[in-house]
């Protein structure tokens, strides 16, 4: 809980930071997670991207989830921070492209931490619907003496339910070595300023 507290607390800095310097949007979401198939599971992620300057944005995200039912492993939290750089911008879609750092955790087992690359876009295919990807990959991802690679991917729907509001759904997945988040899915609200 601590460490939920204090990312909170460093993505309201981030944020605040970037709206006194005159940030020109913000696009944040929060879901509830649950997991599908063989790997069950509950949790929560967050999501925030801000641009900084003109084509240029911070990326941050924070997930907890808790495996559940027989032979569940430890509780899992990933963390990446990031920098992302538009190449592609239409009214109705986005490219982007970027790194950052990442950290795997799973309190009092092990934390595993890397340096990835990323990709991903924001697409409104139509009024009031988006739709935003990205897949994250670290070649050298260390856990201890180990080193691994790790991959995320994550996906969100949204619908716009008033300006600057909308409801979401969202599938997000993680693997590095034995850490396998199966297929997470669940739906939350996302906002942009």
């Amino acid at each position: 809980m601590k460490r939920l507290v204090c990312l909170f607390a460093v993505m309201s800095i981030v944020l605040g930071a970037s709206l006194a310097a005159g940030a020109v949007s913000i696009d944040g979401d929060v879901s509830y997670l649950f997991g599908l198939g063989n790997q069950k599971a509950a949790g929560f992620a967050g999501h925030a991207m801000v641009e900084v300057m003109s084509q240029v944005l911070a990326d941050g995200s924070f997930s907890a989830v808790t495996p559940k039912g027989d032979g569940a492993g430890p509780s899992e939290q990933l963390f990446t921070l990031g920098g992302l750089y538009r190449v592609a911008s239409e009214d109705d879609l986005q490219v982007f492209v970027g790194g950052g750092f990442a950290m795997l955790t799973r309190p009092e087992v092990d934390k595993g931490q890397g340096i990835y690359g990323k990709f991903g876009f924001k697409l409104i295919p139509m009024e009031k619907l988006t739709l935003i990807a990205d897949v994250a990959y670290a070649p050298k991802y260390k856990v201890g003496d180990v080193t691994s690679n790790l991959t995320t991917a994550r996906a969100t729907i949204s619908y716009d339910v008033m300006e600057n509001v909308a409801v979401q759904g969202t599938f997000k997945h993680y693997r590095s070595g034995d850490v396998n988040s199966g297929i997470l899915i669940g739906g939350g609200v996302s906002v942009t300023f």
